[in-house]
């Protein structure tokens, strides 16, 4: 069985790949697909605040530091939500000690976490696994686990902002990493006022001039813009209000479109897009 595997990259934080990585990952094991989603921001982590995480699942930190095994670090979270298929979840250490420890690893902690990353995708096609689908949520900019995620995975797709500093930021990311990254480079815009976007002659200028923006910046690596995601003020008002509740001392959680509401324009504008992300296209 073959292992598609992807990793969501940005510049910067704030522009929604998290909740990208965890929309794609539920919609193909709700589709029926054997999926696993790992939390590689260890800068800033948050899958865990879409799901409920079981306290007796150790930390992904953990595995890739070779102190726990690969069973003891990952949860399958496809009862809880329901899926047809199965999706197996990694969780990241959120405490400012763990955080402060990946943020300071030199190149030989480094190293030994790849080896176990890869170590995991290996394992990751045996029984009871079988995973078909492997997405990896990384901490923004360039360091040594998000270069990792690079060299493991068969695909890298940035999240942008249309705005001149993600811009340009995330071209000289790409620019900068061009030697290591032998697999795939998309870009896909989040966040787009959905008005904004409405003629197809206006989406088909700006395209135009962010392939020319990427080219100039980047050279001959050649870089796939995919296009982008619509938000609306449904989606911000969702966000907001759960984001009340929980300041309020509420039961809050995250919404995962894709599930939830499948008809919104995030869901089915990125569903359309899972087939190019895994390159199934044709």
């Amino acid at each position: 069985m073959s292992l598609r595997s992807l990793a969501i990259l940005s510049h910067k934080g704030g522009v929604g790949k998290s909740s990208i990585a965890v929309n794609i990952a539920v919609h193909l094991a709700k589709i029926g697909k054997r999926v696993c989603l790992l939390d590689n921001d260890f800068h800033g982590p948050s899958i865990m605040t879409f799901f409920q995480r079981d306290p007796e699942v150790n930390w992904l930190n953990e595995y890739l530091l070779g102190k726990e095994t690969m069973d003891d670090c990952l949860q399958n979270v496809s009862p809880t939500l329901g899926l047809s298929g199965k999706l197996w979840v990694g969780y990241a250490d959120p405490t400012p000690e763990s955080i402060q420890n990946l943020i300071r690893i030199d190149q030989k902690t480094s190293i030994k976490m790849l080896q176990n990353l890869i170590k995991l995708k290996k394992g990751f096609k045996e029984k009871p696994y079988e995973i078909e689908y492997l997405i990896v949520d990384c901490s923004p900019g360039t360091g040594y686990s998000t270069v990792n995620v690079m060299l493991a995975t068969d695909s890298s797709l940035f999240i942008v902002k249309l705005s001149n500093a993600d811009l340009f930021g995330t071209s000289q990311m790409i620019a900068g990493l061009y030697k290591q990254l032998k697999n795939r480079s998309l870009v896909l815009a989040n966040l787009i006022p959905k008005e904004a976007i409405q003629s197809d002659t206006r989406k088909q200028d700006i395209q135009k001039l962010i392939e020319k923006r990427f080219t100039v910046d980047i050279g001959d690596k050649i870089v796939e813009f995919l296009g982008w995601i619509p938000t609306d003020f449904e989606l911000q008002n969702i966000e907001f209000q759960e984001a009340v509740k929980h300041l309020q001392g509420q039961e809050s959680s995250r919404i995962i479109y894709t599930l939830e509401q499948p008809e919104h324009v995030f869901s089915t504008t990125l569903i359309d897009l899972i087939p190019t992300l895994f390159g199934e296209v044709g």
